[in-house]
């Protein structure tokens, strides 16, 4: 974590990290506070109510009590889904996406790490994405206008889990990531560990994968930006 955040000018900044109470999100509140002295920005943490699971109260009033524990401002935001076309976990995101983007704050950090970053270049892949799919999340990108970082990218869930044991921290789980209806979670559960068993370093491939596409998505833009520039056009 503390390599991807290396480089960017953080003093004093605002930084809100999404805070949902899984073991990804508490291990990125709890290394975020531990880093926060060194590099000098303030934290916060930001939990999204959904209201989409009978537990979804309980999971809200744990996020609270472990940021007041650990002495971080703490703020739920409730929001409401509605099922569109894509469906209700894209509803989800998009009410979720909504949060983030009105925060007033400096930049933002979600707990994306690599099993999701390798998953999302599969899924993208399987749905015929070019190349901005193809590369998957950058460590850091944009969302509202704000700095967007995600500092566990690199950590695989069994580094993430054996942080979060070592330093006894505790978490929830959703009972939704059993649900493989939904795609996402069907890669994950079934896909991924049938291609362990062949290609144990799949995810690392499709990881490094992904940051080719998307050297070669900039490149391609800067191509498209100088020959723009150079009829005297705007580049989009």
């Amino acid at each position: 974590a503390r390599a991807a955040l290396d480089g960017l000018d953080l003093k004093g900044k605002r930084i809100a990290a999404g805070y949902s109470g899984g073991v990804d999100s508490t291990v990125l509140v709890h290394v975020l506070r531990q880093l926060a002295p060194t590099l000098g920005y303030r934290l916060s943490a930001v939990h999204v109510h959904h209201g989409l699971s009978r537990n979804a109260d309980a999971w809200r009033k744990s996020c609270a009590a472990f940021c007041r524990e650990a002495g971080i401002p703490f703020t739920s935001r409730r929001v409401r889904v509605v099922k569109a076309g894509k469906g209700l976990e894209a509803a989800a995101r998009a009410a979720r996406r909504e949060v983030f983007e009105s925060l007033r704050v400096d930049a933002i950090a979600f707990g994306h790490q690599l099993d999701d970053q390798a998953g999302t270049v599969l899924f993208n892949l399987l749905r015929g994405s070019g190349l901005a799919g193809a590369s998957g999340m950058p460590v850091v990108g944009k969302l509202g206008g704000k700095p967007l970082l995600r500092p566990l990218l690199a950590a695989p869930r069994e580094a993430i889990l054996a942080y979060a044991k070592a330093n006894r921290l505790a978490w929830i789980e959703d009972e939704s990531n059993a649900d493989e209806a939904l795609a996402r979670n069907f890669l994950r559960r079934r896909v991924g560990p049938l291609l362990a068993s062949r290609f144990p370093r799949w995810r690392e491939a499709l990881a490094r994968a992904a940051r080719h596409f998307s050297a070669r998505g900039a490149d391609e833009r800067a191509l498209l930006r100088a020959f723009l520039r150079d009829k005297g056009l705007r580049a989009p």
